[in-house]
């Protein structure tokens, strides 16, 4: 941890910075009533992949996209989104979300209004449980044909049992079913997988098992390439929406060859051939203690295709991965919005390879790389050292966005050794034919064996920029830090796996790495640290460990292993249940409807629902009876201000009792400012509404914000708008005149707080009075 008594507190700055289209901006608030034609969102559970088709964009800038949680008042600002030309299409992701929460999209064109939207909810971690089998100890295969459906899970649950087969039998478990999760096993010498999932599923997880000794000889010395912990085999992309987590997979029963004796091939730690995306690899722990190596820790194929591994819309996170010949994580293949972070990986040939990207964009940032062994028995000062990033591309592919944000190489010293034990470079090629095509590196600390070049085999479309190396940049680095890292006491390659490994104060890379938006909006000090660890912040973490601890490296927080469904509070089955609300922002005295959508894994629900505003029950919804599973409330009595809205069933003689939500709604333009007036006369425009924007909705304090009251609609309206903070007028502001539809305050405050702001129209002659807002401004 970081030891330093130069305490740090937690800003943001708006840092200017125009290259590949990552400039900040603020951005005012929108009802998210846009379009989301062209537009679609494919979340898992801390990140989200982006998608608008023919937006009309430029490979310079992109699109430009900020987002909230659903019905919250202020917007963040996410990393453009990269623009494929040869597909016409803005694609990309936002990291760093919440599991399990709703959010807001919209998108723009640079410099133009938001003219797109949609909004999404992240996967929960926890699902809905139909029944659990306990699975004893044994020696045969278990194989699993009963699933449950999207209502329930059918949980295997292991715990306590040992599946040991004796090199007797190829695999331990077979998933041959969907709606499963597999819990707890410890699973022991499977000639060939512990775990294989069969290609037809969907809706897996894998989760908290202990898995070893598995595995063949292709020559009596080595290993068979890919008999793996857990593994799926594919053909034309099927398995979706799969999860392993918090698996300890270890000490294969052969090991994979080294470089010496050619290109590595043996076991793995979890393998994916030719499957489908929109899967999750989180918290597991890939390694060995009998001297047996893999060839990657995970990885698949085909790595030169469209598909690959992990292919679409996937996350490997928080990850151990050690002793691998070859790639620690293989990321190989299409590549189209992967996320890369929080990994450790050591004594592996590479870290993190992508050749190739041919789809992309592929993020990868926040990951930590201590040891690099590619030779077998190579002096310490004579193996050939690699680089953290291999990340060659190919002519019969496109070149897919690769982002490299906020990654720690290692270097690991040791007694009679001249040089470190880490890599040799950052960024490689894989051939004068398979240069690195558009990357852009960014505040990577790049430490390197010896003094050398940052990276090789580089093409000229990539842009470096805030990373520290040392030696030559062999590149063109922009504001780029020529050092090594001196990291603070108790930190850097003596915490191994630890994931301390934070700069010292005052040192070259601390407080000298370049905003980027949504990757490091939570840094501490001046500006962020480069590197995987910001100082300051806790020890990272990986692995298991990582699974019930705020993760450092990237996570958005506690996140706790998923239980089994609750014992009922009556009698019967549990059941699932969804809430949605017709508008997630309305004005006062408009009507809204919310949907309860009750599921379970018998006969459809019956019952009745009593829905409820902040725990009070809403007049007239006090008792809606289902119809096929679904019950309606529609009211218009809601207040002015944020709701929350849950749904209590009652259940019946089959099913328990359940709650549908918390849901967020927003009445009278909390999130927008908009409010509607009344007793308008004479209008030739429609009803006169009025809004509120802010220049910037979190300032640091003393900066000046302008704040925007816009009145449309009604007839040529006039006469002032008094902006008040709370209850009291801004000073300055309390009669400004309205021009053209506009008025406008500027003012700053002095004190960090949480301020209320709204603007009351008094009307004229010809319109009616109003308010607009209250939005929320933040003062640190």
């Amino acid at each position: 941890m970081h030891q330093s008594i130069h305490f740090r507190s937690p800003r943001l700055i708006a840092t200017s910075f125009l290259l590949v289209g990552l400039a900040i901006a603020n951005y005012p608030a929108h009802a998210q009533s846009l379009s989301s034609s062209g537009v679609r969102a494919v979340p898992t559970y801390e990140a989200v992949g982006l998608y608008w088709s023919a937006p009309g964009a430029n490979s310079t800038t992109g699109c430009e996209v900020k987002f909230r949680r659903s019905g919250a008042a202020a917007w963040s600002q996410g990393l453009n989104l990269w623009f494929d030309a040869s597909k016409n299409e803005c694609r990309g992701s936002l990291v760093n979300l919440t599991a399990g929460t709703s959010y807001d999209v919209q998108l723009n064109l640079p410099g133009a209004a938001a003219n797109k939207g949609i909004t999404f909810s992240t996967w929960s971690n926890t699902v809905p449980v139909a029944s659990t089998v306990k699975v004893p100890s044994g020696s045969a295969t278990y194989t699993i044909t009963q699933g449950g459906s999207a209502a329930g899970y059918v949980v295997y649950d292991g715990t306590g049992s040992t599946l040991d087969a004796a090199n007797g039998q190829a695999t331990n478990i077979n998933v041959n079913a969907s709606y499963v999760i597999v819990r707890g096993f410890t699973l022991k010498g499977a000639q060939q997988h512990g775990i294989l999932i069969d290609k037809n599923q969907h809706d897996v997880i894998v989760e908290d098992n202990d898995i070893s000794g598995w595995g063949r000889t292709r020559d009596g010395t080595w290993g068979t390439d890919m008999d793996s912990g857990v593994r799926a085999i594919c053909v034309n992309e099927e398995l979706t929406r799969v999860t392993v987590q918090r698996n300890k997979i270890h000490d294969p029963r052969y090991s994979a060859n080294s470089w010496a004796v050619a290109h590595p091939a043996g076991p793995q730690g979890v393998t994916f051939s030719y499957c489908g995306g929109n899967n999750v690899y989180r918290w597991n722990e890939v390694y060995s203690t009998n001297g047996n190596h893999y060839n990657d820790g995970m990885g698949g194929e085909d790595n030169f295709s469209t598909g690959g591994f992990p292919n679409a819309d996937s996350d490997v996170y928080g990850n151990r991965i050690e002793n691998t010949w070859d790639d620690g994580l293989e990321i190989e293949g299409g590549d189209m919005n992967v996320r890369v972070w929080g990994n450790y990986v050591n004594n592996t040939g590479t870290g993190i390879s992508s050749t190739l990207d041919s789809v992309g964009p592929l993020y990868i940032f926040r990951n930590v790389w201590n040891r690099n062994q590619f030779i077998q028995g190579a002096a310490c000062d004579s193996d050939q050292k690699q680089p953290m990033f291999k990340s060659g591309s190919s002519s019969d592919f496109g070149n897919g966005r690769r982002y490299l944000f906020h990654n720690t190489m290692l270097q690991a010293q040791q007694a009679g050794c001249s040089n470190g034990l880490g890599g040799g470079a950052g960024v490689g090629g894989t051939g004068d034919t398979q240069l690195v095509h558009n990357t852009v590196s960014m505040n990577n600390i790049y430490h390197l064996w010896k003094a050398n070049s940052i990276g090789y085999q580089i093409g000229t479309d990539n842009t470096f920029q805030n990373d520290m190396y040392n030696g030559s940049a062999g590149t063109a680095v922009i504001s780029g830090i020529n050092a090594t890292p001196a990291y603070a006491a108790g930190n850097g390659w003596q915490s191994e796996s630890g994931g301390a490994y934070a700069l010292a104060a005052g040192t070259p890379g601390y407080d000298q790495g370049a905003r980027i938006p949504n990757f490091n909006d939570d840094y501490a000090g001046a500006a962020p640290d480069v590197g995987a660890a910001e100082a300051g912040k806790p020890a990272m973490k990986f692995g298991v460990a990582a699974a019930t601890s705020s993760n450092s490296a990237g996570g958005s927080g506690t996140t706790t292993p998923p239980p089994s469904a609750p014992p009922p509070s009556s009698g019967g089955l549990a059941i699932s249940s969804s809430i949605v609300s017709s508008a997630p922002t309305v004005a006062a005295g408009v009507n809204v409807g919310f949907t309860v959508r009750v599921m379970g894994s018998g006969a459809v629900p019956t019952g009745s629902l009593a829905f409820l505003d902040n725990g009070t029950p809403i007049a007239s919804c006090a008792s809606i009876v289902l119809t096929l599973g679904t019950g309606r409330c529609i009211t218009k009595t809601l207040a002015a201000g944020v709701h929350s809205i849950t749904a209590r069933y009652s259940g019946n003689s089959t099913y328990a009792t359940g709650v549908a939500g918390p849901l967020t709604q927003t009445v009278n333009g909390t999130t927008s400012g908009s409010t509607t007036t009344t007793g308008s006369t004479g209008s030739t425009g429609g009803a006169l509404a009025l809004s509120i924007d802010s220049s910037a909705y979190t300032v640091a304090r003393g900066t000046k914000v302008t704040l925007t009251v816009r009145l449309s609609g009604g007839n040529a309206p006039g006469g002032t708008i008094n902006f008040q903070d709370g209850l009291l007028s801004i000073a300055g502001c309390s009669a400004v005149p309205v021009s053209n539809g506009t008025a406008t305050c500027s003012t700053s405050w002095a004190t960090a707080a949480n301020h209320s702001i709204r603007g009351l129209y008094f009307g004229d002659a010809r319109n009616g009075s109003g308010v607009a807002g209250p939005i929320t401004e933040k003062v640190t």
